[in-house]
C-alpha cells in the first residue's frame, strides 16, 4: 500500500473525528485538523492530536506521540495535496469529556511528483479526548475497504 495512500486515510479519519456534546469554549478536534489537513501544515496538524496520541494506519508501523505523528504527516504532504474529501460518519458516542466516531471516507489526493490523482476509499474509528479546554485526537484507526471479491465463474452447462 502506497504512503499517499495510507496517509490520505488517516487524513479522512481525522476529519471525521469530531467530539461530541462540545461546550461553547471548546475547539472541537475536526475544527482543529481540518482547516490544517487542508492547509498541509503538519505542525498545526500535530497540535490536533494528544501528546501520547496513537496512529494506526494499514501497512504502516504505529505512530505513537504527537512528534511521530506530525513527521507522518511531514511526509504525506511532501508528497501529495488534498483535492476532495467526503466523510460519511456512521455512528458516534460520548460520554463526558470523551467520544468516539467511525465511519468512511473518500479522498482525492494529487500527487506533486506526477500530478497524477488518487482516490482512497476506507472507514475509520477515532477516539478523543477534552484537553485543556480542547478536544484532542487520542486514537486515530484508518482501514482501506478490502478489494471486491471476484465472482466466482458460472458453471458452464453439462452437454
Amino acid at each position: 500500500m502506497s504512503k499517499t495512500k495510507l496517509f490520505a486515510m488517516a487524513g479522512a479519519l481525522a476529519l471525521l473525528a469530531s467530539p461530541l456534546l462540545a461546550v461553547a469554549s471548546a475547539v472541537s478536534a475536526q475544527a482543529c485538523w481540518q482547516p490544517a489537513f487542508e492547509k498541509g501544515d503538519a505542525d498545526a496538524v500535530a497540535l490536533c492530536y494528544a501528546p501520547d496520541a496513537v496512529f494506526w494506519l494499514p501497512g504502516a508501523p504505529m505512530m505513537k506521540g504527537r512528534d511521530a505523528i506530525r513527521d507522518g504527516y511531514k511526509g504525506f504532504f511532501a508528497d501529495a495535496t488534498i483535492k476532495s474529501m467526503k466523510l460519511t460518519e456512521l455512528g458516534k458516542v460520548s460520554k463526558g469529556d470523551e467520544a468516539s466516531s467511525w465511519g468512511t471516507f473518500i479522498l482525492v489526493t494529487v500527487s506533486k511528483k506526477d500530478g497524477k490523482e488518487a482516490t482512497e476509499v476506507g472507514r475509520y474509528t477515532d477516539v478523543t479526548r477534552k484537553i485543556d479546554g480542547n478536544w484532542m485526537y487520542l486514537v486515530d484507526h484508518a482501514s482501506d475497504d478490502p478489494a471486491p471479491t471476484p465472482a466466482a465463474p458460472s458453471a458452464a452447462p453439462a452437454n
